[in-house]
């Protein structure tokens, strides 16, 4: 009997302590499991104070070069080209001759208008002589200097008529484009030659309404041209004072100095740079700190307590890598510049350093 109370204490015993050390290997395992939990929900970032300092600003944004008086020569009568004058890259002066429209029906109106302008001016002197005789009326030569004048008006009509027939460039500058061949029939209104005068380039580009405020007229600039690897120096000549569909506004951009044999021509690309004064004391941050992007920045900062805290803020310019700040951020305030991909609000960080 006693062997039995032995034995079934024994049992016992080992099934206790079995338990108690799988109990203890379990704690053991989940004191692990929760230190590694913690040590993994801390997410690695950099961070940056919020600080103060100068900032150079300058811009560049990319146009395509053209001349400053630039026209489509639109011909001003309807009908077949007979003859063509100039050639692309012809210079030309106001009134040159480009073309020419045929004018047979024209010249055959205007010689019968001319004849039946004679014509009424001497039936008008026989019938005043007449009248003065009193052989006739005062209403009959009335009636005839109406119809000299409603002659000579038809005339002077046909004569303009048959002027418009020859193209002529109304400007100064260099032949860069012909739309007209000979024997080609046109109508009023249509291009014919294009004509820009290359003394005076330009570049047009668009500014934000924070940049175009910072423009003056006489702002000295760089023109780029890709094709020739050179910068030119230029000067704002005009500003627009109205915005167009994008929210942008149209700045003129002029070469300055002469530029005879520089090689510049029209529609070649390059880009415009300006210098903006320099925004003092100013709270610059990062780019890469941006969690959204520019069109709607928002930072993360982390509080005293290594917490991550989404914030919105309000920027003036984007300045190659760094942001201005308009508002929403303070001095010394801490901001993750990496590791916010991995970030939400009140996530606990780990300050990298």
């Amino acid at each position: 009997m006693k062997k039995s109370w032995f034995a079934l204490i024994l049992i016992i015993a080992t099934v206790a302590g079995a338990f108690g050390l799988l109990n203890h290997n379990k704690n053991k395992k989940m004191d692990m499991l929760q230190k590694r939990s913690s040590t993994t929900m801390d997410v690695p970032v950099v961070i940056n104070e919020v600080g103060q300092r100068n900032m150079a600003r300058s811009i560049s944004i990319n146009g395509v070069l053209q001349a400053k008086k630039q026209v489509v020569v639109l011909s001003e009568t309807a009908g077949q080209i007979e003859r063509i004058y100039r050639e692309a890259g012809d210079v030309v002066w106001q009134g040159s001759s480009l073309a020419l429209v045929d004018a047979t029906i024209i010249s055959t109106q205007l010689a019968t208008a001319r004849a039946n302008l004679e014509n009424s001016k001497r039936d008008l002197a026989r019938f005043k002589n007449l009248a003065q005789s009193g052989a006739a009326t005062q209403q009959t030569v009335d009636q005839l200097t109406l119809a000299v004048e409603a002659a000579n008006t038809n005339v002077v009509a046909l004569q303009k008529q048959l002027s418009n027939t020859t193209v002529k460039s109304p400007q100064k500058g260099v032949v860069i484009a012909r739309m007209v061949e000979t024997g080609s029939v046109i109508g009023g209104g249509s291009p014919t030659f294009k004509i820009a005068d290359l003394s005076q380039m330009i570049m047009n580009v668009g500014l934000t309404e924070r940049e175009v405020v910072q423009v003056k007229l006489g702002q000295s600039a760089t023109i780029h041209i890709d094709a020739m690897n050179r910068d030119f120096p230029a000067v704002i000549s005009n500003v627009g004072v109205a915005a167009d569909m994008s929210g942008r506004y149209n700045i003129e951009v002029l070469i300055s100095g002469d530029i005879k044999d520089s090689g510049l021509r029209p529609d070649l690309s390059g880009s415009v740079s300006f210098d903006f004064p320099v925004t003092e004391n100013a709270i610059v941050i990062s780019r890469n700190a941006l969690v959204s992007g520019v069109k709607d920045p928002k930072i993360y900062l982390v509080d005293d307590k290594n917490k991550a805290v989404l914030r919105k803020i309000a920027i003036s310019s984007v300045e190659g890598t760094n942001v201005i700040v308009e508002s929403g951020l303070s001095l010394g305030e801490r901001i993750v510049v990496t590791g916010h991909q991995n970030l939400y609000e009140n996530a606990s960080v780990r300050i990298l350093k």
